[in-house]
């Protein structure tokens, strides 16, 4: 194809064959980048759809050094191509043309944002013809070598290549960007912007985002375009919420399973221009309160209602809490703390093998603007409790007094609390439980465990989450600090573990850590082992992971000497318990409590009963045994109801 301009533009486009003579190919279920051998691209799903369509390679005669994968347009819906290790997501993937001295048309694909990173295809292994392609190798050889073939283009390609021939530009400014989305009139302009994206200034980008912010006109003409995905809806909602920040609703969208998109590729990896810009904007705005927490909660809801009253105690303002596929019927309770605004509960409806956490992080951190109202977000679990120095009344003070720094997060050392027998059985379950369980797990007892770290951050500031920390763009700035003050380097990790932001170099409680209610008791521990991770949101209901590691974590803590009583969590008894009375006064919420608290004592009773029928304890060692005993004395009586 060739293209009269300024001087003749031939653009051309190529499958990719790879050293170990298969291609690359864009998986058609998620839009993933892979290396299929040539049998298995011809592999069709139930209802006679291709499985893989070929991956793309554009070259452009005036950008010799550059080439763009591309996937068919389809529908005219712009894809989301990604590759895993690879630091950039986008209708148009563009890389640095590496040609290789001696073989025509071979060449390698060198990262724009990191040049020192280029692509592999890793080698089929005897379980199949398709494995990884992979954008974090360091040096370029044979299988980082693809073979360019040039194929015909379908129309739709040729318009694209058209385009591109005429818009695309490198290191655009901002005014190029904002000229680009006013006076454009076909129908690529996402496949146009996502290719400049790598090769734009993040400052040029930054004022595109505030632009689109403040001009209603040029937002509108790059979202007609966008297609369906959560990022642009993220611009819709932003938009709608600063027009009346009080009234919109927060949960009116949800997080619907299309959001899975959030969870794809690498963490940090902006999503293309719409994500980019969407980033930018949403760092901009200025918060008007101090501070709330996201979480994401399933089959708790018998802690629920203390881990509010606890942190609403010491001044937590607000809480975004998501859930999904909870059997123990929480979210009644969640729904009627969300009906008396005391949080925000956000369905996240997630299908096996999906990280319920990583979707609802990438939600919140995305698409949710409400979370914006806030200067710092915690994000922590359900068992997971701010412990403040006796000096701090509120997190707020601390917050105020860390001030003196700049930061946009902050790393807050764990400290495990150590489980305790119920005496009372069944009844000890809705007995507060930073009341119940009072000592503190020496360092000893659960090894590097005790170097972990979460987070609070700046919500404007990260793009998504760990369930140890932030995750941000690193085109900006980011300042992350330990909870004293000083850069949190992670410079020393375990052993055997790479540089994790997840670890500290050191431990520093003098005023404030979080205390990780982890173990509470043994009939705790056997529920939280049938129950689902949020690393995998549709995870069985069972007695499957029952196993000698799991009655090895449990004995190490039981055992352990413990450092102590956790006073900063008990002295504060008086202002949880005025909390819990003032949210139980609430009938709704009460009675939800109730069924909550039914629901429990049957399924956990039912639980028990499938312990013993399939003989947990002869799955673990003699000597481990013994973990087990207090389940006979922790079973007895019944959960107490309120009386409504």
């Amino acid at each position: 194809m060739m293209l009269e301009g300024h001087g003749v533009v031939k653009v051309a486009f190529h499958y990719l064959e790879t050293a170990h003579q298969g291609w690359l190919a864009v998986r058609r279920k998620d839009h993933g980048i892979c290396h299929v051998r040539s049998d298995e691209m011809t592999r069709r799903d139930e209802d006679g759809e291709p499985l893989y369509v070929p991956l793309l390679a554009m070259t452009l005669s005036d950008q010799p050094d550059y080439v763009f994968l591309v996937m068919g347009p389809e529908g005219g819906e712009p894809p989301l191509l990604w590759i895993r290790h690879f630091s950039y997501r986008g209708a148009v993937l563009p890389f640095r043309r590496v040609d290789i001295v001696g073989h025509e048309g071979r060449i390698g694909l060198r990262n724009l944002l990191r040049s020192s990173l280029c692509c592999t295809a890793q080698p089929w292994n005897s379980q199949g013809g398709v494995n990884e392609f992979l954008g974090d190798c360091s040096h370029l050889m044979g299988w980082e070598q693809f073979q360019l073939h040039e194929v015909a283009a379908t129309e739709e390609l040729q318009r694209l290549g058209e385009d591109m021939a005429a818009h695309f530009r490198m290191f655009p400014s901002a005014d190029d960007l904002e000229q680009l989305i006013d006076t454009y009139e076909g129908s690529h302009l996402v496949w146009l912007l996502d290719a400049m994206m790598p090769v734009a200034a993040w400052s040029a980008v930054r004022e595109v985002g505030q632009r689109l912010l403040e001009r209603p006109s040029l937002r509108e003409a790059l979202l007609r375009q966008a297609g369906s995905s959560p990022w642009r809806d993220g611009w819709q909602c932003l938009a709608r919420w600063l027009e009346d920040r009080e009234s919109y609703p927060a949960a009116e969208r949800g997080c619907p399973l299309g959001d899975d998109v959030l969870t794809w590729g690498q963490a940090d990896a902006l999503a293309g221009f719409i994500h980019a810009t969407l980033h930018a904007a949403r760092a901009s705005v200025k918060p008007r309160k101090r501070v709330c927490m996201m979480s994401t909660i399933r089959n708790e809801g018998i802690y629920v209602l203390e881990w509010i009253a606890y942190h609403r105690s010491i001044g937590v303002e607000h809480f975004f809490i998501y859930s999904n596929d909870n059997n123990d019927r929480s979210d009644l309770l969640l729904k009627a703390l969300h009906d008396e605004g005391v949080i925000t509960f956000i369905e996240n409806p997630v299908q096996p093998g999906m990280s319920a956490q990583t979707k609802a992080y990438g939600h919140g951190l995305n698409v949710l603007p409400n979370i914006l109202d806030y200067e710092w977000c915690f994000i922590l679990d359900g068992d997971e409790f701010i412990t403040l120095a006796p000096s701090y009344r509120t997190v707020g003070e601390y917050l105020q007094g860390f001030s003196r720094w700049e930061s946009d997060a902050i790393a807050l050392n764990w400290k495990f609390v150590a489980s305790e027998v119920n005496r009372d059985g069944l009844a000890d379950l809705v007995r507060p439980l930073t009341q119940r369980n009072r000592d503190i797990v020496s360092r000893g007892g659960i090894g590097e465990g005790w170097r972990l770290v979460k987070s609070a951050v700046r919500p404007g500031r990260a793009i998504q989450s760990r369930p140890h920390h932030p995750v941000w763009l690193q085109a900006d700035r980011f300042t992350y600090r330990l909870s004293d003050g000083s850069i949190h380097s992670y410079r020393n990790p375990p052993p055997g573990i790479g540089a994790d932001p997840a670890f500290a170099d050191g431990g520093h409680y003098e005023d404030i850590y979080i205390s990780h209610y982890y173990y509470k008791s043994i009939i705790e521990w056997v529920w939280k082992y049938a129950r689902n991770s949020g690393l995998d949101g549709a995870m069985s209901f069972g007695v499957e992971r029952y196993a000698d590691y799991w009655a090895n974590a449990f004995i190490c803590q039981m055992n352990d000497p413990h450092e102590g009583q956790n006073e900063n969590v008990l002295n504060r008894a008086d202002g949880l318990l005025e909390e819990m009375v003032k949210l139980r006064s609430i009938a709704a919420i009460a009675q939800a409590e109730n069924i909550v608290r039914e629901t429990w004592q049957e399924r956990l009773l039912a639980l028990l009963d499938m312990v013993e029928e399939a003989d947990v304890a002869s799955r673990l060692k003699e000597e481990w045994r013994y973990v087990l005993d207090p389940l006979a004395e922790e079973r007895l009586g019944s959960i107490p109801l309120h009386q409504v």
